[in-house]
C-alpha cells in the first residue's frame, strides 16, 4: 500500500469513528451543521493534522503534496464531512503563494493547529465582468472595504476573511476579522444541507493589506485551482460511497423472491455507474497530474485543460450517480432519514459551483488548441467566449 492509500485509510477510519453531523446518529439535523463543531475540528487538527496537510512543516503543517490533499478531499466527500477543510485549505494555499512575512506565518500556524477558520471571499462564477468589493486607504493607515458577495462557503463559521478586492484599479488581497463591525454575514438556505454558506456584506470593514497585483493574481490562481480540485474530489468521493451503498442494498433487497441485484436491468445500471465513476476518477487524476507536471498554479494550457475536464466530468458524474442511488434504493431512498438525498445535494451543489455558467467546453477547446500550437487567433476566439 502506497503513502496516499495509507493516508486515505487513516482518514476514512478516523471519520468513521468521529463522523460529521450529516452521518451522526439516526436522524439528520440541519441545525447541527449550521453550528461548526469546533472541538471536532480541533480533534481533526490534533489527531490527523487535517488543516495543515499542505502547509509547510516549518509552519506546523504536514508539508504533503497536491495528490495527498486531493485524496483527503475525496474521503471527506465520502463522509459528507461538514468541517471547513475546503475553505481553510484554499486560504492556506493562497497565503503560501501570496507573500513571505511573519503575519502570514502566524496565520498558517494557527490554521494548521485548528485554532483559526479562515475563508476566501471572492466571486465564484467564471463570468465577466466579475463584481469585486472595493478597498480604499483609511485615515489611520488601515484600509476599508465595501462590497457584497452573494454566496461564500463557510462564511458563517469564519474567524477571518481573505477578501479579494479592487484597490486603485488592481486586484489585492485583504485580511478582515470576521467580528469587525463592518462585516455582516447572512446565512443562506441552500440545496446542500451539509455545508454552511452565507452572503457577506462589507460595510466599511477594517482590513489589512496582504498582497496586491502579481502576488494577488498568484493567490487567485491558487484558490481557484484548489477549489476546482477539492470540489471535483468531493464529487468523486460522494459518488463512490453512494454507489457502494447502492450495491450493498440491491444485494439484500428482495422482490419476487429474488435479490433485485440479480435482475439484468439493475446489474447493467450498476455496471454503467461504475464505468462512469472510474472515468471521473481518471479525469480527477489527470487534472492533478497536469498541474503537478506543468506548473504550480494551473496557468499553462495543459493544466487549464485538465482542470476544465475535471470540472465538467466529475460534477456531472457525481450528480448522476447520486441521483441513480436514490432511484435504486426505491422507496427508502426518497425518505429524509436515508442519507442518499444528502449525497445528491452535495454533488449537485458542487456541480453548480464548479461550472455554473457551462463555459468549460470552450475553455477546454482553447486550452487544447494553445497546448498544441494551433491557430492562436482561433484559440483566443474560444478563450474570449468564456464567461460571456
Amino acid at each position: 500500500m502506497d503513502d496516499i492509500e495509507q493516508l486515505r485509510q487513516v482518514v476514512r477510519e478516523h471519520l468513521a469513528r468521529d463522523p460529521g453531523a450529516a452521518l451522526r446518529g439516526g436522524t439528520f439535523d440541519p441545525a447541527a451543521v449550521r453550528r461548526l463543531d469546533r472541538e471536532r475540528w480541533r480533534r481533526q487538527a490534533g489527531e490527523l493534522g487535517l488543516p495543515g496537510v499542505r502547509i509547510p512543516e516549518e509552519f506546523g503543517g504536514a508539508g504533503m503534496g497536491l495528490a495527498e490533499e486531493v485524496a483527503v478531499h475525496t474521503e471527506l466527500g465520502r463522509a459528507l464531512d461538514d468541517g471547513p477543510f475546503l475553505t481553510t485549505s484554499l486560504v492556506a494555499a493562497a497565503l503560501v503563494a501570496l507573500t513571505d512575512d511573519g503575519a502570514n506565518h502566524d496565520r498558517l500556524r494557527r490554521i494548521a493547529a485548528g485554532e483559526l477558520v479562515a475563508v476566501p471571499v471572492l466571486p465564484i462564477e467564471e463570468k465577466f465582468p466579475l463584481d469585486y468589493p472595493h478597498a480604499k486607504a483609511g485615515p489611520d493607515g488601515d484600509f476599508e472595504i465595501r462590497g457584497e458577495l452573494p454566496c461564500v462557503v463557510d462564511a458563517t463559521a469564519a474567524d477571518a476573511l481573505l477578501v479579494l478586492a479592487d484597490y486603485q484599479g488592481y486586484h489585492a488581497f485583504f485580511w478582515v476579522d470576521a467580528t469587525d463591525p463592518g462585516v455582516e454575514v447572512v446565512p443562506l438556505n441552500t440545496l446542500d444541507l451539509t455545508r454552511r454558506m452565507g452572503a457577506v456584506r462589507l460595510n466599511g470593514a477594517r482590513a489589512v493589506l496582504v498582497a496586491e497585483q502579481d502576488r494577488a493574481r498568484a493567490g487567485v490562481a491558487a484558490i481557484r485551482q484548489g477549489a476546482i480540485l477539492g470540489m471535483s474530489a468531493e464529487c468523486v468521493g460522494a459518488a463512490e460511497r453512494a454507489l457502494e451503498m447502492t450495491v450493498e442494498y440491491v444485494k439484500v433487497r428482495t422482490q419476487f423472491g429474488r435479490p433485485i441485484g440479480s435482475f439484468q436491468a439493475v446489474k447493467h445500471k450498476c455496471a454503467d455507474l461504475l464505468v462512469a465513476l472510474e472515468r471521473a476518477r481518471s479525469a480527477l487524476s489527470v487534472a492533478v497530474r497536469s498541474v503537478q507536471h506543468n506548473d504550480a498554479i494551473g496557468r499553462r494550457p495543459e493544466s487549464l485543460a485538465g482542470l476544465a475536464v475535471a470540472r465538467m466530468y466529475c460534477g456531472r458524474v457525481g450528480a448522476e450517480i447520486t441521483r441513480e442511488a436514490i432511484h435504486l434504493h426505491g422507496g427508502i431512498g426518497f425518505t429524509w432519514e436515508h442519507p442518499a438525498h444528502l449525497y445528491y445535494r452535495r454533488a449537485v451543489s458542487n456541480r453548480q459551483l464548479l461550472d455554473s455558467t457551462g463555459q468549460q467546453p470552450r475553455l477546454l477547446t482553447a486550452s487544447v488548441l494553445a497546448a498544441h500550437g494551433e491557430d492562436t487567433q482561433l484559440a483566443s476566439f474560444y478563450a474570449g467566449k468564456v464567461g460571456r
